[in-house]
């Protein structure tokens, strides 16, 4: 972890630096620094102007991230935090919001309870922490409800597990003007089902894009 960390604030520098020399270069007063992507994907971070997706899953890595974070300034989102009910109250106190899943998995540990993953998202929330939910697949991102569903039996109840999948994405994300609720002046993108939409059985309708 140690090692990680050093890597992490070395390339940090670094992403402080190149855009220290990008400045320069647009007052006129350095050469254009050269082709470096990466690099240009970060200045909008350090500096405060764009958020950090921090993947991190067990309870020690979670805190270490916390404290990074905290150190840095840096305007963090969370995602993965498959431990994060082991540390929730941490979180909460950290105010950093977290995109949570998948939780139709297993316990990272074989001490902890069965449920502990489909109960994770419900005992973050509970414990203050913004918590948006995710399937982390490319192809069955379908299955975002069933794993909302889940959420809301075990803990986190059907109210908070459907904010976990539209506003409260919304509002990590910064898109909460536009999308996330069904308000005067946001996009009118919705559907209409024949019941619980966090249930298998439960049939589409109708979908409306930006109706």
């Amino acid at each position: 972890l140690d090692k990680k960390l050093k890597r992490l604030n070395e390339v940090w520098d670094q992403a402080i630096a190149f855009g220290e020399v990008a400045d320069a270069h647009k007052a006129g007063k350095a050469e254009e620094p050269k082709y470096y992507p990466q690099m240009e994907a970060l200045v909008p971070v350090v500096k405060g102007e764009a958020k950090l997706l921090i993947e991190v899953n067990s309870a020690s890595d979670i805190l270490s991230a916390i404290s990074w974070c905290e150190d840095k300034g840096v305007d963090a989102i969370f995602t993965g935090v498959a431990e994060g009910w082991r540390v929730a109250e941490k979180l909460a106190e950290s105010k950093i919001p977290v995109v949570t899943g998948p939780m139709l998995q297993t316990p990272r540990r074989s001490s902890d309870r069965y449920d502990k993953a489909y109960a994770n998202a419900g005992l973050m929330q509970k414990a203050g922490v913004k918590v948006a939910i995710r399937t982390d697949e490319s192809e069955n991102v379908r299955n975002l409800p069933f794993n909302a569903g889940f959420a809301a039996a075990y803990g986190m109840g059907i109210e908070e597990a459907l904010k976990a999948v539209t506003i409260n994405p919304a509002e990590i994300f910064g898109v909460s003007d536009l999308l996330g609720s069904l308000e005067v002046g946001k996009s009118a993108t919705l559907f209409v089902s024949d019941g619980d939409p966090f249930e298998t059985k439960t049939t589409i309708s109708h979908l409306f894009i930006e109706g």
